[in-house]
């Protein structure tokens, strides 16, 4: 599934479920089970609420007198039906987080399958090429890249390049001193 129509889908559903919040919220008026269980769970949370605030007060003893039976069928209904919007809303982010993720992991082991091969071939040209006596070891990489993944003779292109760079330092080092010491000879 493409991004695009991933992204409608989620807008669509929670299109969808807005309606569905409200008929929670008519059920929980009209059905006699679902208001019962709409009113124990408003007073419960109601009761934990005020608690919860007092203890923050510093109040220890209170008693919470029950919410009404209209005032409770409508935070029920009403927190039952936002619960239900927002387990949507996360279900679909928590989706969409996961599907990228499997997505970039493909991508990682695709891309490292693809390596593997190469250096397969890699493997195999200069076995072919040892065959008929033709030597590979002078190869360079070329400046402007600096692979981190590929491999050649047992170690990476970018440690063969800081090699060669190190090795090409103290030469230069060398020839600068060697220059130093022919104008000091001259000099005197």
């Amino acid at each position: 599934m493409s991004g695009i129509a991933l992204k409608i889908t989620a807008l669509l559903v929670r299109t969808i479920s807005k309606p569905i919040s409200k008929a929670i919220s008519t059920q929980a008026k009209n059905n006699e089970t679902f208001r019962k269980y709409c009113i124990s769970f408003a007073n419960k949370l109601h009761k934990t609420d005020v608690k919860l605030r007092m203890n923050l007060l510093g109040e220890k003893k209170i008693r919470v007198r029950p919410l009404n039976d209209n005032k409770a069928i409508e935070q029920g209904a009403a927190f039952i039906s936002e619960t239900f919007i927002f387990s949507v809303a996360g279900g679909l982010i928590f989706y969409e987080a996961y599907r990228s993720r499997k997505k970039a992991s493909d991508q990682r082991d695709a891309l490292a399958d693809d390596i593997t091969i190469l250096q397969n071939e890699i493997e195999y040209i200069k076995s072919k090429l040892k065959d008929m006596n033709v030597k590979l070891d002078d190869y360079k990489v070329p400046e402007g890249y600096k692979p981190k993944y590929v491999k050649i003779g047992g170690t990476s292109i970018s440690e063969n390049s800081a090699e060669d760079k190190k090795q090409s330092l103290p030469q230069d080092s060398q020839q600068d001193t060697s220059s130093q010491e022919a104008s000091k000879l001259s000099q005197s």
